[in-house]
């Protein structure tokens, strides 16, 4: 019963991996490429979906933090300014000893930031 829950759940979080929310923030690529669903996949801030990414086109999680750049950024720059704190976690990336405020208020408001990964 419960592989039959995961095959049918499966495509559902390749899904969420095409189109991601990550606080108030929507990411959309621009492209097929492996590096924009990587970028895309970091920016859902949800670990099966960066999970299944990674295992799906093995690639090391060192290799994404160390030559990915997601608009021009570094992983652990777009983690950080985004917030993305379970994927910075899963990645191993430590961008706590920096001070920043960040508002947490509520937002109605959805921006759609364009994603496209590193060529």
């Amino acid at each position: 019963m419960k592989l039959a829950k995961i095959l049918i759940l499966s495509p559902l979080l390749l899904a969420t991996s095409i189109s991601a929310n990550a606080g108030g923030v929507k990411f959309v690529g621009t492209d097929n490429s492996v590096a924009t669903q990587l970028c895309v996949a970091v920016g859902a801030n949800h670990r099966p979906t960066l999970l299944e990414e990674l295992d799906k086109h093995r690639i090391s999680r060192k290799v994404v933090t160390d030559k990915l750049a997601c608009n021009d950024m570094s992983v652990p720059q777009f983690a950080k300014k985004f917030g993305l704190d379970r994927s910075a976690r899963i990645l191993h990336i430590d961008y706590t000893t920096d001070t920043s405020i960040r508002d947490i208020a509520m937002s109605e408001q959805q921006k759609t930031i364009v994603l496209y990964g590193s060529k």
